[in-house]
């Protein structure tokens, strides 16, 4: 925190002239006005900071302002801070940056010793009331992808009911598998505060061994989990956030075709359900708290 100065130092004047010096911030100016705007020693650097970040709709200048408004120890300073929060939070806004504004000048309309700065505050959050109102999405998101098939040798719907089986046991573990008016997109994700998973299961091993007028069916299913950023994004393959699972099982079964056919579907579908419920449910859970 930042020593006080007792009162307000420099006359309307030379605020003036630091807001006319102020020029718009880009993106890759961001991180040396956020720390001169925490950590300056000068009133004035950290007021000019204040004012270009309040140019800037990034999540990082949000929480930036909203950190100064609870802990500059300059009216000013904090009033201009409550009055940028006003015009760059929107809907828009990274759900845990638009979430630390809003808590910040709640504390802020309360708690502040200035009441030009509580009056700002105030002001700030009559505008910005929408946002506390506005509908979230669920906690988290699971995107099951389709199955894939890569030893070529399962029966042809077995993909389609894999995928499907998977699916319903990410449903059972409570997670949301749908989302209203198609998958949803990065905005989407951030705006409801949605935690989101890509899981996609692939059929790695099948064979099939006959003895006599028995036929032993082996089979291996993987399936790999990783955060998701919504349709306009990407999977990120993060070591400690993507994981993928898998386990293995035999059936047996006749040797007729349409046995070896019920068998080969009914092995990956056992293990496939066996790795989503004991491994892959369990790892977003993990991930999701």
């Amino acid at each position: 925190m930042h020593r006080g100065i007792g009162s307000l130092a420099f006359p309307l004047a030379a605020i003036c002239a630091v807001v006319g010096a102020a020029s718009v911030a880009r993106a890759d100016e961001l991180d040396p006005m956020i720390e001169q705007l925490a950590r300056g020693d000068g009133y004035k650097l950290r007021l000019a900071a204040a004012i270009n970040l309040s140019k800037s709709h990034d999540a990082r200048a949000v929480v930036a302002l909203a950190t100064a408004l609870v802990r500059d120890d300059e009216d000013t300073i904090r009033r201009v801070a409550a009055l940028a929060l006003a015009k760059i939070v929107d809907d828009s806004t990274a759900a845990n940056a638009r979430t630390i504004a809003l808590d910040s000048l709640t504390h802020a309309s309360k708690d502040d010793r200035s009441t030009k700065v509580r009056a700002a505050a105030d002001k700030a959050l009559t505008a910005l009331a929408g946002l506390r109102a506005a509908p979230t999405g669920p906690a988290v998101f699971v995107n099951v992808g389709g199955a894939t098939d890569l030893t070529k040798k399962a029966p042809r719907d077995a993909e389609a009911k894999l995928a499907s089986l998977v699916k319903s046991v990410v449903k059972r573990g409570k997670y949301e598998v749908e989302w209203p008016g198609g998958l949803p997109t990065q905005r989407d994700l951030e705006r409801g505060g949605t935690h989101a998973f890509y899981v996609a299961a692939t059929v790695a091993m099948l064979t099939v061994t006959t003895r006599g007028s028995r036929a032993e069916i082996a089979c291996t299913v993987s399936i790999r989990v990783a955060p998701w950023s919504g349709t306009d994004g990407s999977e990120k393959w993060e070591a400690s956030k993507a994981a993928s699972a898998s386990g293995s099982g035999k059936v047996l079964t006749g040797t007729a075709d349409r046995a070896i056919a019920d068998g080969m579907r009914d092995c990956v579908l056992a293990v496939g359900e066996e790795v989503a419920l004991r491994q892959v449910v369990p790892f977003i859970k993990r991930l999701a708290q």
